[in-house]
């Protein structure tokens, strides 16, 4: 009796192991990221030592418009102080403002990625110590134009924890009111201030529910 054969061309479906970006289209991009520091100086000639802390906290939150580009909004605020043992200069930030981040790899475990953040700023700083026996404080505060940009690294945990680090260039272009506690006298200022720093954070990327 003969033997009939039948033969058919089969293909693997690798859709499920595609590598796939996590920063997908309609998905949300919220976390923390911040930055600290503290250091201490000593001047061995006029045996003056001073001692510097600081930090920087941000919060944000955005939709990815298309793969790979994130639009939202963040905010963050920045804290330094410096002592010795003549004066405390203790000065504050904090800044508003839209914000743009764009992955550059579509690799399923991370990318390299830059954002730019435009916004409104606050300015105070306190500068504080004794004259002749006498206490003098001068406050500088006002507000301005504010432009920070990272560079960084994303790694991504499972599709929907990602893992920061960057390094970071803030600039603002600030106007001030300086008052002085002894004469009560005030003056205007402008000026340009500017720091760069490295950025550590965690941020989660979440999928938009249908309505």
């Amino acid at each position: 009796m003969p033997t009939i054969c039948y033969s058919q061309d089969t293909q693997t479906d690798t859709t499920h192991t595609a590598d796939v970006t996590p920063f997908r289209k309609g998905r949300w991009l919220t976390g923390l990221t911040g930055s600290i520091g503290s250091g201490s100086f000593e001047n061995t000639k006029t045996d003056n030592k001073s001692i510097s802390n600081w930090y920087r906290v941000e919060i944000g939150t955005g939709k990815f418009i298309i793969d790979r580009l994130n639009l939202g909004i963040s905010a963050n605020m920045e804290r330094r102080n410096e002592e010795n043992e003549s004066e405390e200069n203790t000065s504050e930030i904090f800044f508003i403002g839209p914000k743009g981040t764009y992955f550059l790899s579509p690799s399923s475990i991370g990318s390299v990625f830059f954002s730019l953040s435009p916004g409104y700023v606050l300015y105070r700083e306190t500068i504080g110590g004794l004259d002749e026996e006498v206490y003098v404080e001068n406050v500088n505060k006002g507000g301005g134009f504010g432009f920070l940009s990272t560079f960084g690294f994303s790694y991504v945990i499972q599709d929907r924890v990602s893992f920061e680090l960057g390094l970071n260039y803030n600039v603002y272009w600030l106007n001030l009111t300086q008052e002085n506690n002894i004469n009560e006298s005030t003056n205007q200022n402008s000026f340009e201030l500017s720091n760069l720093s490295f950025s550590f954070g965690f941020k989660i990327l979440l999928d938009s529910k249908p309505l």
